[in-house]
């Protein structure tokens, strides 16, 4: 009222702000579709907030509209066919497909990126982080219509965060495997210079195969005499620093 009385209405927030006018029962007007977008994108299928946004249309009057609205968007393909780089703002368009493919294909990144059309895969998860990272920063509730994504997307971001401190683990455990020395007092076992892997097919199955450019860095190869516990011992040792050393776990039969 403060405000009012200063002549600074335009300072009010539009939920803070009465209608200063009776709901407009007639056709939408330019301004208020453009209202009602903006108040869409923002509060999404909360209608009364939407209502409060557009100022001049009742909650029927808005979810009526809107109704119309996104089946409208849902069954047009997107006005823009061509892939937008990721330095490019999103614009109303893209964030509102964006929301109603959320709430229809969830976090299933393809489904979702067929349906903005505009953007990649890679993108429309960032962007789906920044919309739910944005609610929780500005503590607001997760719709009903769109908790089944929410859920997806959190569990995605745990398999995400397991599977980065697995790898971190298992990194750290090679570090320590090819600096690691021999514990029996031989000296120890040198670590294994870097050495290619491939597999060769035959009748008998696959074989895992050392090589390297160098024969003279090669393990050296052992005989029956010497298949003892310790030489077993050091030459797995042996393998599976240059098997490690190539990142060829899965391949190693």
């Amino acid at each position: 009222k403060q405000l009012e009385r200063e002549g600074k209405a335009d300072l009010i927030t539009p939920l803070l702000r009465k209608p200063t006018k009776k709901p407009n029962t007639g056709a939408w007007q330019p301004g208020e579709h453009a209202r009602f977008l903006v108040g869409l994108e923002a509060h999404w299928r909360e209608w009364s907030l939407v209502s409060e946004h557009v100022r001049t249309k009742t909650k029927i009057q808005v979810r009526n509209r809107a109704n119309i609205y996104l089946t409208k968007l849902r069954k047009e393909g997107p006005s823009a066919a061509q892939k937008k780089e990721a330095s490019e703002p999103w614009t109303q368009e893209e964030r509102l497909r964006f929301l109603l493919g959320l709430e229809i294909h969830e976090c299933q990144w393809d489904q979702l990126t067929q349906f903005v059309g505009t953007r990649d895969a890679d993108q429309i998860a960032e962007h789906a982080r920044d919309y739910f990272q944005k609610l929780e920063e500005d503590g607001r509730e997760v719709q009903f219509y769109l908790k089944r994504a929410h859920a997806q997307w959190i569990q995605q971001q745990e398999q995400q965060q397991r599977r980065q401190e697995t790898h971190t683990s298992a990194s750290t455990s090679s570090k320590a495997i090819r600096s690691a020395e021999g514990d029996d007092g031989d000296g120890g076992i040198e670590s294994a210079p870097t050495a290619s892997i491939f597999m060769e097919e035959n009748s008998g199955g696959s074989v895992g195969t050392l090589c390297d450019d160098d024969a003279a860095l090669a393990p050296p190869a052992m005989g029956m005499e010497d298949l003892d516990s310790d030489a077993i011992k050091k030459q797995l040792y042996v393998d599976l620093v240059y098997i490690d050393s190539n990142r060829e776990w899965g391949r190693y039969d």
